[in-house]
This record gives C-alpha cells, sequence and structure tokens, in this order.
C-alpha cells in the first residue's frame, strides 16, 4: 500500500471515530460511504483501482451544498463547539486534499 492510501486510510479512522460519536443521523449515509473507502482500501484491487474508486466516493461526501462540509456539532458552551468542530474540519479538508493532489 502505498503511502497516499496509507494517508487516506488514518485520515478517514480518525474521521470516523469523531462522526460516528457526534452523529445525530444527518450524517449516516456520509458514514457508510467512509466505511467503504476502508474496505476499498483493504480489498485485493490495484492502486490504482483503489484510487479511482475512492476519489469517487469522496467527491459524494462533499458536494456543493451539503454533506460532510456542512455537518456540525452544536454545543452551548462554545470553548467544547469548537473542540469538537475544528478536527472535523480539519481531517474533512485533510481527505479532500489527500484525494484531490497528488502530494502525498
Amino acid at each position: 500500500m502505498d503511502n497516499k492510501i496509507k494517508n487516506i486510510e488514518s485520515t478517514v479512522i480518525d474521521l470516523l471515530s469523531i462522526l460516528k460519536r457526534y452523529n445525530n443521523g444527518q450524517i449516516s449515509y456520509q458514514i457508510a460511504q467512509l466505511e467503504d473507502i476502508l474496505n476499498i482500501i483493504k480489498s485485493n484491487s490495484n492502486n490504482e483501482i483503489k484510487e479511482n474508486r475512492i476519489n469517487t466516493l469522496v467527491e459524494g461526501l462533499y458536494p456543493i451544498r451539503g454533506g460532510l462540509t456542512d455537518f456540525y456539532v452544536w454545543k452551548d458552551d462554545a470553548k467544547e463547539r469548537v473542540m469538537i468542530n475544528k478536527p472535523i474540519s480539519e481531517l474533512n479538508d485533510k481527505l479532500w486534499n489527500l484525494v484531490k493532489t497528488d502530494v502525498v
């Protein structure tokens, strides 16, 4: 497995752990898509096929409206809200950049 796919895998694992904890029922589809990405990574397909399939799934996670970019956890305490949402945003950006650029 190459570095790019390993980085995608670790990013998806980290993102899933947070999203599952705060899923309010609105992101069940996105969680399933992220789990599909992990299944693709673990498959016996070659890296090119894996990257193509992952690319398609990631595009579906971040449509123009909705998707993971619009997911936000609300907490009355502002510090807690930032503490939860900042890593989600950072992991979303990291996943997008890993998939959409050739940078490893």
